[in-house]
């Protein structure tokens, strides 16, 4: 026995309270000593443990963000579409024209403006060689149509009298 147990007389109440603490003292010195030495393999259990744990959460919450970014974007899309459907309402209701107004109008005055380049053109053509004088009010004082000279030839024979042929009777 050891030296303790030959002053402590277990028969006697006290003495075996003070054995019991001494057991338990040693018992928790005991504990601490063996976490301290398993502690730090315990603690790498823990974390390999973990690790797939960590994973699995991360998985969920990229899954997570990425429904709330479609839904995000979902609700941006309609958000837009509404907006644009309304603001045509509204420039309809008020009489402006919208975008697609401004392009069909843009065309037609494409076409129309070729259109009149066409007819200036066959105007001059067919005004080539009028000389318009102009007084100095801005009116038309006289429109002078020079003459080619196969117009003129023509003009002079036009214009000379018919001379009758004579025969001598004889």
């Amino acid at each position: 026995m050891n030296q303790l147990a030959t002053v402590l007389d277990i028969s006697k109440p006290i003495d075996r309270l003070f054995t019991a603490g001494r057991n338990l003292f040693l018992a928790g010195v005991g504990a601490v000593a063996e976490v301290s030495e398993g502690g730090m393999e315990m603690f790498d259990r823990l974390v390999e443990r973990g690790k797939p744990f960590e994973d699995k959460q991360k998985q969920r919450v990229e899954a997570v963000v990425e429904r709330a970014s479609q839904t995000v974007r979902g609700a941006n899309q309609l958000l837009q579409d509404t907006v644009e459907f309304e603001s045509r309402g509204v420039l309809k209701r008020l009489n402006v024209m919208t975008r697609e107004d401004v392009k069909i109008l843009s065309a037609r005055i494409a076409t129309l403006s070729k259109k009149v380049d066409e007819v200036v053109e066959r105007r001059q053509a067919a005004t080539m060689g009028v000389i318009e004088i102009v007084s100095p009010e801005g009116e038309a004082a006289a429109i002078v149509i020079p003459q080619t000279a196969t117009a003129a030839a023509s003009a002079k024979k036009a214009s000379k009298p018919r001379q009758r042929k004579t025969t001598k009777k004889g």
